[in-house]
């Protein structure tokens, strides 16, 4: 199994949005480091990413704790 995957690079558009989430979307966190807690009194969490889940139901990757890193340094 593969721990660490490249993704393609997300261009990030703020926009307002008010539309209901798909039953087949993942809503992804997005950290800064791996270490989810943060460091030195910075949170590390970031923003959530919509991502398709595939064939699977969105549970499927919550209970693996998918996540997206911008960096992968410790």
């Amino acid at each position: 199994m593969q721990m660490v995957c490249q993704i393609l690079t997300i261009y990030f558009k703020p926009v307002e949005n008010c539309r209901k989430m798909s039953k087949s979307m993942y809503m992804c966190p997005c950290y800064y480091f791996p270490v989810r807690a943060g460091r030195a009194g910075r949170p590390s969490f970031v923003v959530g990413v919509e991502l398709r889940s595939g064939d699977v139901a969105p549970d499927h990757w919550i209970k693996r704790g998918t996540a997206l890193f911008l960096s992968v340094d410790k």
